[in-house]
């Protein structure tokens, strides 16, 4: 008869600050691309700021260390002709002398209203739900979420997450689609 040798895993937890320091980075990275995404959701939509259109009079090349952009500049006016601005620049780059749905938010940004932007600015909220669900457990607590010894409601969390991230993904999925159809 032959004896195997059973080894037991065993999982150390890391030490409490480390684990608040990665929940601190984590909520950081989801409050950033939060701060980001959450605001241009309504104007993406069209639902909030100023609607109208802008008329793409040139382009601007911008050079920075990780490469060019090109973003479009024109003259705005809005749907009921009370603002006209001929500063207004969308990205990404247009083709000239075309009429781009706007929405001109309060702080003189402007957004492109269509359901593929819609989609990607909910692609990167739902990201940022994502990483301040996974990083506040961590920074409150300093224990690591487990499945081996879960924390009360642990289970609920992990599925909010799930969900979170798969939103994500599928809405970044279906605004590539709508973008290449449209």
């Amino acid at each position: 008869m032959k004896r195997t040798a059973v080894r037991a895993s065993v999982r150390i937890d890391p030490p409490k600050g480390q684990v608040r320091f990665g929940g601190a980075c984590l909520l950081l990275m989801g409050l950033l691309i939060g701060g980001f995404c959450v605001p241009a959701l309504p104007f993406a939509s069209g639902l909030a700021g100023t609607r109208g259109t802008l008329t793409v009079e040139s382009h601007r090349v911008s050079y920075s260390s990780k490469g060019s952009t090109t973003s479009s500049e024109g003259t705005f006016r809005s749907d009921d002709g009370k603002i006209t601005d001929h500063r207004a620049e969308v990205d990404p780059n247009f083709a000239l002398l075309r009429r781009v749905p706007v929405s001109r938010a309060p702080w003189a940004s402007y957004y492109v209203v269509h359901p593929a932007r819609f989609l990607g600015w909910l692609a990167g909220s739902c990201l940022a739900v994502c990483f301040l669900l996974l990083g506040g457990p961590g920074l409150v607590s300093g224990r690591r979420l487990s499945r081996d010894a879960p924390a009360p409601g642990a289970n609920r969390l992990y599925r909010i997450v799930a969900g979170a991230f798969y939103g994500a993904v599928g809405c970044s999925v279906l605004a590539l689609v709508v973008d290449l159809v449209t």
